[in-house]
């Protein structure tokens, strides 16, 4: 008698196999995502305290008055410019909102 194909213990540990490799893989895709997200916050944090900086360091009231009546943008393009900000920390050009109230800054990034 010829046996021919798989016996039923055989395809369940094959599925066994399959399945452990398959969450794992899951697992680290998920973790690398969630690494990505927190390296994107990280970094929006960086460009919003650059800003504030920014405002501090530059003489010029005009600017400053702007921001204390209306709020005023900045371009991460500037930043870059000053010296503030790592084209590194910046994937793609980004506008940062500044809202100033009796000495304290608010910096946004609009989105």
């Amino acid at each position: 008698m010829d046996k021919k194909g798989f016996t039923l213990i055989e395809v369940l540990s094959a599925i066994t196999i399959m399945t452990v490799i398959a969450t794992m893989v899951c697992i680290n895709i998920s973790k690398v995502f969630d690494n990505n997200d927190k390296e994107e916050e990280n970094n929006n944090k960086i460009i919003e305290a650059s800003a504030c900086i920014y405002i501090e360091l530059k003489k010029n009231e005009e600017l400053k008055k702007e921001c204390y009546t209306n709020g005023c943008d900045i371009n991460t393009t500037t930043l870059i410019k000053e010296g503030l900000l790592d084209k590194e920390n910046v994937n793609n050009s980004k506008i940062i909102h500044i809202e100033m109230y009796n000495n304290e800054k608010k910096c946004t990034i609009k989105e």
